[in-house]
């Protein structure tokens, strides 16, 4: 009786050993291709990296920086291209960013890029979906940052003016004090009541 379950112990730590020598090597070879994509000779080929980093994801689907790298690659990408390969990269963009936030919600990246990804068709949601991960991490200035620039973009200038007074003196203060008096400009027509609240010239 002891020998049985001395042979049966045995066959299932040699089961798991295997499983795990296989699952080891699975992730290996997934994280070689991600160290090609991102440092090797195919990172500064958007659709390279695609391929690598799908391939890569069969293998191990666990690692959020894969989707990050991939995400942030089609998104910029994008901006160099034709109208229809470029709806084929931001599709691709998104695909990979919620892949990476159904891993971790709460990577600043991925976060930020679906907030862009957002604010492409509507600034207004993208604003929404933004101030929720502002009161998650609410002190780094690079949030409120980005903040300025949406609700800028919605045109909602008065938030955006209290936005950028939170971030004053931060290295934040004058990429974002930029991009609001950028938004502004835009405005046919400034608004009477937030003159003298900004210290940048529209």
């Amino acid at each position: 009786m002891k020998r049985n379950q001395l042979i049966f112990s045995s066959v299932i730590f040699l089961v798991m050993s295997a499983c795990c020598i296989v699952y080891t090597c699975r992730a290996a070879v997934a994280y070689t291709m991600y160290f090609k994509a991102k440092f090797g000779s195919a990172n500064q080929d958007a659709g390279g990296i695609l391929n690598l980093c799908e391939s890569a994801s069969r293998f191990y689907g666990h690692n959020y920086n894969f989707c990050i790298w991939t995400a942030e690659s089609a998104y910029y990408s994008s901006f160099k291209m034709n109208w229809n390969d470029a709806k084929e990269y931001i599709a691709e963009a998104s695909r990979w960013c919620d892949a990476g936030l159904a891993l971790n919600p709460y990577r600043s990246q991925l976060r930020r890029l679906k907030t862009c990804l957002i604010a492409r068709s509507s600034p207004v949601e993208a604003v929404h979906y933004w101030e929720r991960y502002v009161d998650w991490q609410y002190w780094a200035p690079a949030n409120h940052a980005l903040l300025v620039e949406l609700y800028a973009l919605a045109g909602d200038f008065d938030k955006a003016v209290d936005s950028l007074a939170l971030i004053r003196g931060s290295d934040c203060y004058e990429e974002a004090a930029k991009r609001l008096s950028s938004e502004w400009k835009k405005e046919t027509t400034l608004p009477q009541e937030l003159s003298g609240k900004l210290s940048i010239q529209p």
